[in-house]
């Protein structure tokens, strides 16, 4: 067999990592998703990096002992230092649209929220060879729930409505054209928890200059999630839309012969990445449980998170 750098660029085989980020409050988080990433043989061999939102010096000697690459986030002189300060969490969220020059010497980038974790390895790779496609494509996750509206909408009188969707709103925030703003409003909201995109791809400019755009007058938070949506559903980038077991927030229902957490929706194939996002409590408390039912109609109180999922399942001999 050649050697990697014989090969052709057409033949190359491209240098995979996972990046995530963490503060120092939400640290023991990033240390299951990184457990869960390593408890697949498949997935040992993929490396891992992790974006400095605020941790300590210790917490970063760890991960620098587990093989994990530490950066410290892309800086916005023009962001409010308070907020920063206030939440330093933020500079991570700032920071994904950054990521082909915060990691260069890697080919083909995931992200993965920290708050997240992977329960069935083959979501990793359906994200990462969907990003591989030619032409270059961003991989991410379309949100459509099914246990509340995709859109919110306030009645007003004789029957006319007012759209209220998270895009909506924050391209009003950000004070974008009116045409922008209805013409995105109603398109799913691109979930920014988990995308996978090629470092090479040409949409990275579009989504800084978009995040740059929104945080002139726009939520720092939810900069890169309108810049996603814009340079995917405005400029018409390409954009795999995967589904929803590659980045899955519910709702939940439990195989009970596996204890796997499964989509609610036929025929209820198990989860491939866990996105706990809302679940404030259950995220840093273990205690904190969930009421889901199985597929025979019993219900299990349940915390979502890794080790806990990991428990129950060795507790039920099914592990």
């Amino acid at each position: 067999m050649p050697h990697a750098d014989s090969l052709s660029p057409a033949d190359a085989v491209p240098r995979r990592l996972i990046i995530t980020g963490s503060d120092s409050r939400y640290f023991p988080l990033l240390q299951e998703l990184i457990a869960s990433i390593r408890a697949f043989p498949v997935l040992a061999g993929l490396e891992i990096g992790c974006i400095d939102g605020g941790l300590k010096k210790k917490q970063v000697t760890w991960l620098e002992q587990n093989g994990i690459t530490v950066r410290s986030p892309k800086q916005f002189p023009h962001v409010s230092r308070w907020a920063l300060r206030r939440r330093p969490n933020l500079a991570i969220e700032l920071s994904k649209m950054w990521l082909d020059q915060l990691f260069p010497e890697h080919d083909t980038l995931l992200w993965i929220d920290a708050d997240a974790w992977v329960q069935d390895c083959q979501a990793v790779e359906l994200l990462l060879r969907a990003a591989e496609q030619t032409p270059h494509t961003l991989a991410i996750t379309p949100e459509i729930f099914l246990h509340k509206p995709l859109f919110r909408l306030r009645w007003l009188p004789f029957g006319l409505v007012r759209l209220r969707s998270i895009l909506y709103k924050n391209a009003r925030l950000a004070r974008l054209p009116r045409p922008i703003c209805r013409s995105i409003g109603v398109r799913p909201t691109l979930n920014a928890g988990v995308f996978a995109l090629s470092r090479m791809a040409p949409h990275w400019p579009r989504l800084q200059y978009w995040q740059g755009v929104a945080l002139r007058h726009g939520k720092i938070f939810s900069s890169g999630q309108l810049a996603l949506a814009l340079t995917s559903y405005h400029d018409g980038y390409a954009t795999a839309l995967m589904p929803a077991g590659c980045n899955y927030l519910g709702p939940w229902q439990l195989d009970p012969q596996t204890g796997l957490l499964c989509e609610i929706t036929f025929p209820h194939d198990p989860v491939g990445i866990v996105h706990l996002a809302g679940h404030d409590a259950m995220r840093l408390d273990p205690a904190t449980t969930l009421d889901v039912p199985d597929r025979m109609g019993g219900t299990h109180a349940l915390n979502l998170r890794f080790s806990t999922m990991r428990t129950y399942r060795t507790l039920h001999g099914l592990d």
